[in-house]
């Protein structure tokens, strides 16, 4: 696996609190895309969160951790009814235990953000089941209401991430990366992050083959199996 040198999300947020509109953005657009690219060979996440998303000392996202991922193209392994993902980030469907597509990941994109612009995710509780509860209950605050200096698009752009009917969010990442660029343009100059850049190209060496000479003592290795 590729050696990400930075840090997570997770471990980001609480040293900076809130972050710039323009360094949210910038990690959202670039969480979205990877996203887009996982669900165009078929394939949900369904445990997006901030420890699962690394930035480099570059300023890069890159998403790790799909252990609990699973192929949209067959059943998967998970029993019906089985809770699967964090719940501070997990989809009302998630919650109720209903298979995962790529709007639970579109819906934890928006609590990231969420959270990325606010300093606290939408819903907080005493226990993992009342947090849990809440994403399947209660509608999300105005992230407006908890920092002012957001601008009204972003805004919007996270309570629509965060619908409770997955048919009234945004349905693909495409869908949400064009909203978000469109957003991303109106930022003043002075708040457009500097992260994503494009990583530095890495210089590959040509492979070598490697020759092990056998002990003559021992006995030759039998031929692979022809194929009938």
């Amino acid at each position: 696996m590729e050696y990400v040198r930075g840090e997570d999300l997770k471990s980001l947020m609480p040293r900076t609190r809130i972050l710039a509109a323009g360094t949210a953005v910038s990690i959202a657009r670039q969480v979205a895309e990877g996203l887009g690219e996982a669900h165009r060979i078929g394939v949900v996440h369904r445990d997006l969160k901030p420890g699962n998303i690394m930035i480099d000392k570059e300023g890069n996202a890159k998403i790790m951790d799909f252990g609990i991922a699973r192929s949209l193209a067959r059943a998967g392994t998970t029993a019906e009814g089985a809770v699967i993902g964090t719940p501070e980030y997990m989809s009302p469907e998630q919650v109720e235990g209903k298979p995962a597509d790529q709007r639970a990941d579109v819906y934890a994109l928006g609590v990231i953000l969420f959270e990325m612009v606010t300093s606290r995710p939408p819903f907080e509780g005493e226990t993992s089941l009342a947090v849990a509860h809440k994403h399947r209950y209660e509608p999300a605050p105005d992230p407006r209401d908890l920092n002012p200096q957001i601008p009204e698009e972003i805004s919007r752009l996270i309570l629509r991430c965060v619908e409770k009917e997955r048919e009234k969010r945004y349905q693909t990442t495409g869908e949400f990366l064009a909203d978000l660029e469109t957003v991303e343009a109106t930022l003043p100059t002075t708040e457009r992050a500097l992260t994503g850049r494009p990583p530095t190209k890495r210089k590959t060496t040509p492979s070598k083959t490697i020759t092990v000479k056998r002990p003559s003592h021992l006995p030759p290795l039998p031929s692979p199996p022809t194929e009938r």
